[in-house]
């Protein structure tokens, strides 16, 4: 997993939020309610850009610093990525997740921490990818709980 910093531009919309952009990642914008939401989308944003980047095997832009345009006011983002951020194939809620393998959502959040499951969070939302529940269901397991071992 490599870092990153990027400067990123904050300008205030009308209707209030802020949209934001990274000038060092050409395309790379996004938005958000206020300050804090912005640069935290800009730096998902930023992570999903590199991560595609690195799987596509391109050149990663360097990071530069820019006159902030009238207006707008300036942050700095910063985040650790690969090219396994990216995830290919359709994808479920965890929720959905949960059903299809009958357990608890809150076991989902576990398998996917523990890299039993691919997935990525959106905003409040867990998605998981078909491809790692498919998986996992294919997978052979024993029934109950493993045993503990005897001691003398």
């Amino acid at each position: 997993m490599e870092s990153f910093a990027y400067q990123v531009f904050l300008t205030p919309e009308e209707g209030g939020g802020f949209s934001t952009e990274i000038p060092d990642l050409p395309g790379c914008y996004s938005q958000g309610d206020d300050i804090k939401e912005a640069v935290e989308m800009a730096a998902d944003a930023g992570k999903t850009y590199i991560a595609a980047l690195m799987k596509d095997g391109d050149s990663i832009p360097g990071a530069t610093v820019r006159a902030v345009p009238e207006g707008d006011r300036e942050a700095w983002v910063f985040f650790e990525t690969d090219e396994s951020y990216i995830v290919d194939g359709p994808v479920v809620s965890a929720a959905q997740a949960a059903r299809d393998l009958d357990v608890s959502p809150g076991r989902v959040s576990h398998m996917l921490k523990a890299g039993l499951l691919d997935g990525y969070r959106s905003g409040r939302r867990t998605y998981v990818t078909q491809k790692s529940i498919d998986a996992r269901l294919a997978s052979p397991r024993a029934a109950g709980r493993p045993k503990k071992a005897v001691t003398a």
